[in-house]
């Protein structure tokens, strides 16, 4: 299927809502203009603004210096909010659309409670966020029949959830302030071991705590988008989360394409997991499950609810096109084509011609840029033309970024994602400076056995 066949089946299918009159879609990339322009066109509306964070929307005032996931999101929902009120956004708005009368679009993973008066496609019940608390989602995977491991949850947990340094068993602990709204990125969650000191707890006791063990098989990510009859599941992805002995964090870096041989059975369980969100959330739209597959199954750890990050690095009309099929799912509407949307998904994640790992950089670091090629199992600095890569510091929305860029076909045999991020980052800190330290793959195992679930067997 063609881009342009694929994004008018979804305007095709958004049309009623938004024919003949302006749309305004709100972004994260200026390259997905073009496609919502198109899109937008095909479904009959009068006209269509579309602002991006990283574009159009990129000179508005924002924190400087280094921020979370979470702060950001914050930053971006606060921008938004002033569409309600006399200010630079709402005047630009305006101008376009003066009768306040445009369809608003804002993709994931914006979800503002404030934009103003106009209608808007698509805005998420309140309560599915509720369940991406990692002191309560625990309830959800006992509610829907999916295995999970034990765990326990403390309010202000003190010294309760310190554990001796005996102990034989890693720990990790993920925190939730109270009052806060679910945090992004993995931050907020640290681990423990007999060698690494506990994380310090709010002694005034102004958070919840949920702690597990810490279990070793592949970190994954299980995604796709409910629609309003069915599952579309994409392909799943090992996430590439190196530890840091140092502080006791993960280092959240990207994601590579699961092996193809587990592929069929885990899209299958993703499937079973958006129909059981629907059937006891009501729920629609982008969704996503992190947890570990172990030699007993899947374990979930996670719940986003919302189209996440794996699509960062995906052509823009796909990304368009999933951004696109969440929003008609959350407005209630039939008709997005299922098939083609996970066909073009599945080749796009598992044909990527690189392996994109990205992230913040703490330690100030200049712009720099090398073009890189494997030796042995070490990263070193090489002409262009000899290149099998490139690693790369620029400023981003979050501050500094790090960005390392690999070709798939010249990956070290024999070797797991995972290490391959740890060497990579190893080359930054000696070619860059970065400053990332010592970071070691997450814990592994051999094999993956049956996922139990209510009663029945999933051969994982």
């Amino acid at each position: 299927m063609r881009d342009e066949d694929l994004l008018d089946a979804v305007a095709t299918a958004i049309r009623p809502k938004v024919a003949g009159e302006k749309a305004v879609v709100f972004c994260s990339h200026g390259a997905d203009a073009v496609h919502w322009r198109h899109l937008l066109a095909a479904a009959k509306t009068a006209d269509v603004l579309v602002l991006a964070f990283d574009d159009g929307l990129a000179a508005f005032p924002s924190t400087p210096g280094i921020r979370t996931a979470a702060q950001l999101l914050a930053e971006r929902h606060a921008l938004l909010a002033t569409l309600a009120t006399a200010s630079p956004l709402s005047a630009l708005v305006d101008r376009f659309d003066p009768h306040k009368r445009a369809t608003l679009l804002i993709t994931d993973p914006l979800n503002p409670t404030v934009t103003g008066s106009r209608p808007r496609l698509g805005a998420k019940h309140p309560s599915w966020s509720f369940f991406e608390h990692k002191s309560v989602v625990d309830v959800l995977w006992d509610s829907i029949g999916l295995p999970r491991a034990e765990s326990a949850v403390y309010d202000a947990p003190g010294t309760l959830c310190r554990p001796e340094p005996a102990s034989n068993t890693d720990l990790v602990y993920a925190g939730q302030p109270y009052g806060a709204v679910p945090s992004a990125g993995g931050e907020d969650i640290r681990w423990s071991s007999a060698s690494v000191p506990s994380p310090i707890v709010d002694p005034a006791g102004r958070q919840r705590v949920r702690i597990m063990p810490m279990l070793a098989g592949t970190p994954c990510r299980l995604h796709g988008v409910v629609l309003t009859d069915s599952t579309v599941a994409f392909t799943p992805l090992e996430l590439l989360v190196p530890r840091r002995p140092a502080d006791g964090t993960f280092l959240c870096t990207g994601t590579a394409p699961m092996p193809e041989s587990q592929q069929p059975r885990l899209i299958e369980l993703t499937r079973w997991m958006g129909e059981a969100l629907r059937r006891r959330l009501g729920y629609c739209g982008g969704f996503s499950v992190d947890g570990i597959l172990t030699k007993s199954g899947f374990r979930p750890t996670d719940l986003n609810t919302r189209v996440t990050s794996a699509f960062e690095a995906a052509p823009p009309p796909l990304r368009v096109a999933v951004h696109a099929s969440a929003l008609l799912a959350q407005a209630g509407l039939r008709g997005a084509d299922a098939a083609g949307l996970a066909e073009k998904a599945h080749r796009a994640l598992n044909n990527a011609a690189h392996l994109t790992l990205l992230t913040v950089v703490k330690r100030p670091t200049p712009a720099a840029r090398r073009d890189i090629r494997w030796s042995g199992l070490s990263l070193v600095a090489c002409p262009p033309d000899e290149a099998h890569g490139s690693i790369e510091v620029t400023g981003g929305a979050r501050g500094t970024v790090l960005r390392v860029r690999l070709g798939r076909d010249h990956l070290p045999a024999d070797v797991s994602p995972q290490e391959v991020a740890v060497l990579a980052f190893r080359a930054a800190d000696e070619l860059l400076g970065t400053g990332l330290g010592d970071l070691q793959p997450p814990p592994v195992t051999g094999g993956a056995a049956p996922t139990q679930r209510s009663g029945a067997t999933w051969p994982l």
